[in-house]
């Protein structure tokens, strides 16, 4: 899923599509922002969060006021239907990286082979590592013959507390900060719709 589509006239956009969902999650989470403390939840300048905040406002799915900056309903109703969410994670058995995050796709475990193309994403965009997860025919696995549900139940339990359906995939992204896990992992997600 491509949510920008780059210009070739005037200067290059210092944040991604992973900066647009990581902007709408994070308004949609804490509600209303100013755009100082958006920038340093992005990791962006302030140049580049107002470029940013503009682009969303010309797609009207934020609005800008003195008291700060929310999403319209079009906006929530746009990142509630985006397949994909992001939870808190951590595992030192499955991801490497100081830092871990999570994400939830639904219904794209057909995409998936063995998961090196969304480790590779991964790195590409920042992280340590990538491990991916998918959930056939009800049960979790790990690459074509891992068997999470036999060979550690208490992390496939785990896995299963986020809502995991079947067809679904788990990410755990490792990174050296939060903020790179969190934006390689939505990279790899938006990758894959």
């Amino acid at each position: 899923m491509e949510l920008i589509s780059m210009s070739s006239v005037g200067p290059m956009a210092r944040y991604s599509d992973a900066h647009v969902y990581l902007a709408m999650d994070v308004i949609y989470a804490k509600g209303r922002i100013s755009r100082s403390r958006l920038a340093g939840e992005l990791g962006l300048g302030e140049g580049s969060t107002r470029s940013l905040i503009k682009l969303m406002e010309d797609w009207s799915v934020i609005e800008v006021k003195r008291s700060g900056i929310d999403l319209t309903r079009f906006g929530r109703v746009t990142f509630e239907n985006i397949p994909m969410r992001l939870v808190d994670a951590y595992s030192g058995n499955y991801a490497i990286g100081e830092c871990q995050q999570g994400m939830v796709i639904v219904g794209v475990a057909d995409k998936i082979t063995n998961g090196m193309k969304q480790r590779d994403s991964g790195i590409r965009n920042g992280s340590e590592g990538a491990t991916v997860f998918t959930m056939r025919d009800g049960r979790i696995g790990f690459m074509d013959d891992w068997d999470i549900e036999e060979r550690d139940p208490d992390f496939a339990e785990h896995i299963r507390s986020y809502g995991l359906g079947d067809g679904d995939v788990f990410l755990l992204v490792g990174a050296k900060d939060q903020l790179s896990a969190r934006l390689a992992a939505i990279s790899i997600g938006l990758e894959l719709l």
